[in-house]
């Protein structure tokens, strides 16, 4: 299923603009608003605005795990943990989600991938991002057509002590986006929901991988 982004991203400076325009966020919107994304999803999956219908079917997916299993109070949990995270994307302006909304290998998965821009304001940061990033996480590091792609992992804990099992895992691409349009990189964030008692499952290898190949097929396109 192919997903296009028709929506413009936050602003940052092209490479053919002066430092000072870059500096002020200001690259014509006729500029930025020239290239897109694709993005291709295997069936069962579905693309939402980060919205109420969105959290609703996400939630829908929580009890398909786990109500079977008699978990209420980890249900409970994960219920709070899904409302956080659409509270967050909000804040962070993500542009789209994408929900599985039928069984994978015969299974629910609690799983999304989210679009968003980028945590910084423009491409004169990115450097420093990555110098953040490398503190704390295992940074893979590529290219394509001179632009800098990256994934890394970062892994929640169920509880506030941290010793009941991974919770969510949740793996990201930043994609860097073609110096001259004006437009910041893009990050994909995909995350998992672990069950307490799966955090060895061989599922959980399936859907990362799952979740490398959904990123694999990422392509910025330009607007005709």
């Amino acid at each position: 299923m192919p997903d296009t982004d028709g929506h413009a991203a936050h602003r940052e400076g092209g490479a053919d603009t002066d430092l000072r325009t870059e500096l002020k966020n200001d690259v014509p919107e006729k500029r930025r608003s020239t290239i897109t994304y694709s993005l291709l999803f295997p069936p069962g999956w579905k693309r939402f605005a980060v919205d109420a219908e969105a959290e609703r079917t996400f939630v829908d997916s929580l009890k398909q795990v786990f109500q079977p299993r008699g978990q209420a109070k980890d249900y409970m949990y994960y219920r709070a943990l899904t409302h956080r995270l659409f509270v967050d994307m909000k804040k962070r302006r993500a542009s789209s989600i994408h929900l599985p909304i039928k069984p994978v290998e015969g299974t629910f998965l609690p799983a999304s991938m989210v679009v968003l821009p980028a945590p910084i304001s423009g491409a004169h940061q990115l450097d420093d991002f990555r110098n953040r990033l490398t503190k704390r996480f295992e940074l893979e590091e590529s290219s394509e057509n001179g632009l800098a792609i990256w994934r890394w992992e970062e892994q929640q804990s169920t509880s506030s002590e941290g010793d009941f099992g991974v919770g969510a895992l949740t793996i990201h691409h930043l994609f860097e986006a073609p110096k001259a349009t004006g437009r910041a990189p893009l990050m994909l964030s995909a995350t998992l929901l672990v069950p307490p008692g799966e955090e060895k499952s061989e599922l959980i290898g399936i859907v990362s991988e799952l979740f490398d190949a959904i990123a694999g097929t990422f392509r910025w396109v330009q607007r005709s």
